[in-house]
């Protein structure tokens, strides 16, 4: 019989996963409204600004390639900024100097003067522009402008041509990062070439990307445009290679660099300057590719104007050839009524989640209630529910200070090293499948070891880092027989200790971050002189091919060479540069000390972000490991401060943890409000999420006081202590315990599916627990306690809290009409374990 005990006191998170979205979003076209053209809407959005300010405020134009794009701001009396761009009032005075296209684009028409006035209700500014080198020859470059074009046009993007084995026959290089190569497929590959000297117009790279003929990929700009007039100007002038004398692109720079926006103004125009190594600059605004980090909020046109759907803030991504700069712009709509509740804050971790929170017009949840945070506190550190007592000892404890006494209790018990070890374990790829049972059970001892020292996690990376020795009796050795090329070390290692996914880098430059093939196999230089060995036997030699420790050690030689360049790479130091490492030097160690250094923001905000994941229920930055320009933070100052202190108290593990759930932030309700009730992004309110495989388990058998037995281990072995997941519980299974073979927390999954449905109705784990003679249920009837005692001492165990009066009803008016009263209260168990009150932390 199935009933529902539980009253609904929180709310359930749906996480969507964009299986597919940037292919879709590469090969569709947003839809956007652009900023309004009617006389009134544009005094709405303009409104009454003090002053108006035009960017650049004067400008030359050098020759007929070139061109300025405009940003016109209005300042306003309460401090706010609008972008005016689209529906200021534009003026040329003299004509025939100058073009003034849509969007405030300027291009030169004839050598002179002339002047631009801007004005907006009622307010003027004037640029003034030089046009200047009408009469000399500017040809066309195909690696500043060819390559940005067919950047523009997404010709070259992993969904397109730009994929390894290219499309219909033509190939280009990843967002044109072989410029060569695809110079030479372009006009010398005898299958893919799609230029032809004698007849420019007819060529299939203009006639495909312009649309003129049938094209899989469709238009991908205008004939008018400037990605289209390059294309066709490269073509007609004989189809020209650069010569390697080309200054390279020193820096990129885009404005503005970040803007905060109020409604109604809801646009933002970007412009973006290049500046190249012999210091000449160039507006390369409508040769550069713009992408929105979150396009549900806000899109970007491929002439750089950014529009909010709704409240929120975007990072848009500018891309110039093979250099990327990222603009954060947030938009704010004010909520009607809204009030700020001014909640109290208990540390720095408040202070920077409220700020936020006041920015976006949400007000936090309040308080949870003693028993759910009893009960989240005890799944989030320590890995299990709170005992029946432990839960009772809490609720009666009058002290204001009891969340503080509780959570300073629960980081020095035992349980606290052996959760976060499984935490550990699970990214560090421990696993019997490759190294082995024993090196499975060493790595998980000495992980245990040192969370129950203490031992600061910068000293536990350089352990690892820098280890050499026998795998069995140095466990973190075992890290260099899981991953043992240097490439496979290198992403496995700015995965896990700076948040850096750089496997895109390892073909091609990363297409959506700064990571080039340099910096990949500059961080794989690091591990290229790291061996191993089998470990040397003494007496008879293993049967069967049973496989022994390994020996890690060091050699004297071995380099890294850049597959594409041949290129020998010296070790890097990724974001900063090559490294001088003497020939006697260990390279590990060198390593080890940059990334664990305090200087090194990497590593502080890679661990504060992952320590924040476990106990919050998302990161910061999340997914918890992929920092990137493309995927920003939700709360740079929360990070920064978070990271800050991480490292001004040693990298101490127990104060993060401290810090963090002794905030007003962790310990908010999970019941929404009506201004947070879609906010799934600032922290406004506890994260709700499924326990984990372990916890679930060990919560099942702790409620029914039946032990799972494992088979191998001792009785009364915990599934958090399990030293790795090929015991092969189908229940573990069945609710997402990982296989390990990903350095990715993403491994765990957490969606509910058909089978752990099976699990819980009808699985013989549950039943035989629920049913088992001896269990918590069958010691309280033996005891002859009164119905409503039983009813309380289950609940408690089951939820950390009493029943509530409505349940209580329920539950006694079940138990009162059943003749098989054992029965009846194993319904009510059985009910218990499947409540989300029971199956989520809330």
């Amino acid at each position: 019989m199935q009933f529902d005990l539980a009253r609904t006191r929180f709310s359930l998170s749906a996480c969507a996963r964009g299986f597919g979205l940037a292919f879709a979003l590469a090969t569709t076209a947003p839809a956007f409204a652009a900023p309004p053209v009617e006389a009134e809407e544009r005094k709405a959005v303009i409104g009454q600004p003090a002053t108006i300010e035009a960017f650049p405020q004067t400008v030359t134009l050098s020759g007929v390639r070139d061109a300025r794009q405009l940003v016109v701001s209005g300042k306003y009396g309460d401090g706010s900024v609008r972008d005016l761009t689209g529906v200021v009032d534009l003026k040329v005075e003299p004509t025939g100097v100058v073009d003034l296209q849509e969007g405030g684009y300027l291009r030169p028409k004839k050598n002179g003067n002339a002047t631009v006035t801007v004005r907006a209700n009622g307010k003027e500014v004037r640029v003034a522009v030089t046009v200047a080198g009408m009469d000399k020859a500017a040809p066309v470059s195909f690696r500043r402008d060819v390559i940005a074009a067919m950047n523009v046009g997404g010709c070259n993007m992993g969904a397109c041509h730009g994929t390894p084995s290219g499309k219909n026959g033509f190939k280009l290089s990843l967002r044109g990062f072989d410029p060569a190569a695809d110079y030479l497929q372009l006009t010398r590959e005898q299958f893919g070439r799609r230029t032809g000297k004698h007849d420019p117009e007819q060529s299939l790279l203009l006639l495909k990307g312009v649309g003129r003929v049938p094209h899989e990929g469709g238009q991908r700009f205008g004939a008018t445009s400037v990605p289209g007039e390059v294309v066709t100007a490269w073509l007609a002038e004989g189809l020209k290679d650069d010569a390697p004398s080309l200054p390279a692109v020193k820096k990129v720079e885009v404005t503005p660099p970040a803007r905060l926006l109020k409604a109604p103004s809801k646009w933002q125009q970007l412009g973006v300057v290049v500046t190249f190594a012999d210091d000449s600059q160039r507006d390369v605004t409508r040769l550069t590719n713009f992408s929105s980090s979150d396009p549900s909020i806000a899109d970007v046109t491929p002439t750089g104007m950014v529009e909010f759907k709704r409240s929120g803030e975007v990072a848009i991504l500018c891309r110039y050839l093979e250099e990327l700069v990222a603009v954060r712009i947030t938009y704010l709509e004010p909520r009607d009524g809204f009030v700020w509740p001014n909640p109290a804050e208990t540390n720095f971790v408040d202070t920077h989640t409220f700020a936020k929170l006041k920015q976006m017009s949400i007000a936090p949840s309040e308080l949870s209630e003693d028993h759910e945070f009893v009960r989240r506190a005890y799944l989030d550190c320590i890995g299990r529910m709170p005992t029946t007592d432990e839960a009772k000892a809490f609720l009666a404890d009058k002290d204001a200070k009891k969340r503080d006494k509780l959570i300073d209790a629960l980081v020095d018990t035992p349980e606290f090293a052996d959760f976060w070890a499984l935490k550990w374990a699970d990214v560090l790829r421990s696993s019997r499948k490759t190294i082995q049972v024993k090196g499975s059970y060493g790595m998980q001892a000495w992980l245990r070891g040192h969370f129950l020292k203490n031992t600061p996690m910068d000293k536990i990376v350089q352990e690892v880092i820098t280890a050499n020795g026998n795998s069995y009796s140095n466990p973190p050795a075992n890290y260099y027989r899981i991953a043992k090329d240097p490439t496979a070390l290198a992403e496995t290692t700015a995965q896990l200790f700076l948040g850096v996914r750089m496997q895109c880098a390892k073909c091609h430059n990363h297409p959506f971050e700064r990571w080039s093939q340099d910096d990949y196999y500059g961080m794989a230089a690091w591990f290229a002189r790291v061996r191993t060995k089998p470990e040397p036997t003494i007496g008879a030699k293993p049967q069967n091919g049973a496989v022994t420790a390994e020996v890690v050690f060091t050699a004297r030689d071995g380099e890294v060479n850049q597959p594409r360049t041949g290129k020998q790479m010296k070790p890097r130091y990724i974001g900063t540069g090559d490294a001088d490492v003497k020939p006697s030097e260990d390279r590990r160690a060198v390593l080890a000390a940059w990334l664990t250094s305090s200087e090194n923001a990497f590593f502080s905000k890679s661990v504060a972000n992952r320590v924040w994941f476990h106990l919050m229920g998302k990161g910061i930055v999340d997914p918890v490991d992929d920092f990137r320009d493309s995927n920003p933070s939700c709360n740079d100052e929360l990070l920064d401060a978070l990271a800050k202190d991480f490292a001004k108290n040693k990298f101490d593990m127990k104060v993060l943890v401290k810090t963090i759930m002794k905030s007003r932030t962790y310990q908010l309700s999970a019941q929404p409000n009506d201004s947070n009730r879609d906010d799934n992004k600032y922290f406004s309110h506890a994260v709700t999420k499924l326990l984990t495989a372990e916890q679930l388990l060990d919560a099942i058998c702790d409620f029914t006081a039946m032990p799972e037995k494992f088979a191998g281990l001792p009785v009364g072995t915990r599934a958090i202590q399990l030293p790795d997941g090929e015991v092969n519980h189908p229940f573990l299974k069945a609710f997402g315990q990982p296989a390990r073979e990903l350095a990715c927390e993403c491994e765990r999954e957490s969606d509910g599916n058909l089978a752990q449905a099976l699990q819980l109705i009808n699985g013989p784990t549950v039943n035989e627990k629920v049913r088992g003679a001896n269990n918590r249920l069958g010691k309280l009837l033996a005891a002859k306690m009164k119905d409503d005692e039983i009813l309380s001492e289950l609940y408690f165990a089951a939820l950390g809290r009493a029943p509530f009066a409505d349940e209580k009803q329920i539950a006694l008016d079940h138990v009162a009409k059943r003749d098989d009263k054992r029965k009846a209260w194993e319904d009510l168990v059985w009910a218990l374990v499947n409540t989300r009150e029971f199956l989520f932390r809330h």
